[in-house]
């Protein structure tokens, strides 16, 4: 017996920039009160559905029209997923693009052409985040960190995510942190992603651009990154580029921020 294949839909344009437009259209189509159906399109992230049948698809696909740029049906298994990210240390400009030093002894460098670049992202989370994410696995923690930027060699380092520490009393109250970790991310039309941490970055490549402090850096590469390709960019980006906290982006995790992502690099009409 075949199983058949679950559709993903997408919609076709950046739903929370649509949000009063589609509300009620996403109520009608699903029997959902207003509040219930703007925390639907919310929580997607660009996706109205991660898995539905291929009747339900093509129901909700005609239910939906052309409200706000309407929604598309992809398989489930046709969906575009990033590869691992690699951590990337530094930037040097081109003409015709920019190379990327990289962690990696084994790939020190990687030239991309601004054709190449599909994606610009940014974004940040706090430390109590990322451990609750991870369930305090460390394992779960270096393939989030990557996913940062930051390359844990040898362990989670003292004073970040609680590790390096004493070893704690069996009933001490767990500490917390307000410490926050920023990233950016640059994802190529062919899918590979390359992570960096401004904090662990080297902004020489800005030459005569370059600012006196990190945040400044960062988003004057990402402006960079932005306006000599024609990539999307997300929430992140987006605010950063409008001289806005990271933090309006409103991502409750890191699964939000992968989500929207991926959304970006299955969108078709922006």
């Amino acid at each position: 017996m075949v199983r058949p294949v679950s559709q993903a839909i997408l919609f076709c344009r950046f739903p929370l920039d649509q949000l009063d437009a589609l509300a009620p259209v996403v109520a009608r189509v699903y029997g959902l009160n207003d509040y219930d159906a703007r925390s639907k399109i919310r929580k997607g992230w660009g996706f109205l559905e991660r898995e539905a049948t291929e009747e339900d698809a093509q129901r909700i696909v005609e239910a939906m029209s052309d409200c706000a740029g309407g929604v598309v049906a992809i398989d489930g298994t046709a969906l575009r997923v990033p590869t691992t990210p690699l951590v990337t240390t530094g930037v040097e400009f081109a003409p015709n693009g920019f190379t990327l030093r990289l962690q990696s002894p084994k790939d020190p460098t990687r030239f991309l052409e601004w054709t190449q670049v599909e994606v610009v992202s940014a974004g940040q989370f706090s430390e109590e985040i990322i451990k609750r994410a991870s369930g305090g696995d460390e394992k779960k923690i270096g393939t989030m960190m990557l996913g940062m930027g930051v390359f844990l060699v040898t362990g989670i380092p003292p004073g970040l995510l609680g590790g390096g520490g004493k070893k704690k009393k069996k009933d001490a109250k767990p500490e917390k942190t307000t410490r926050t970790i920023t990233f950016g991310r640059i994802v190529t039309t062919t899918g590979e992603q390359f992570a960096f941490s401004p904090d662990h970055f080297d902004f020489s490549g800005l030459a005569d651009k370059k600012q006196l402090n990190t945040a400044a850096n960062f988003r004057v590469l990402l402006g960079q990154l932005a306006s000599l390709t024609s990539a999307k960019v997300n929430v992140g980006a987006r605010l950063l580029l409008d001289n806005r906290s990271l933090t309006y982006a409103n991502y409750t995790g890191p699964h939000d921020f992968e989500t929207e992502l991926q959304w970006l690099m299955n969108s078709t009409t922006l």
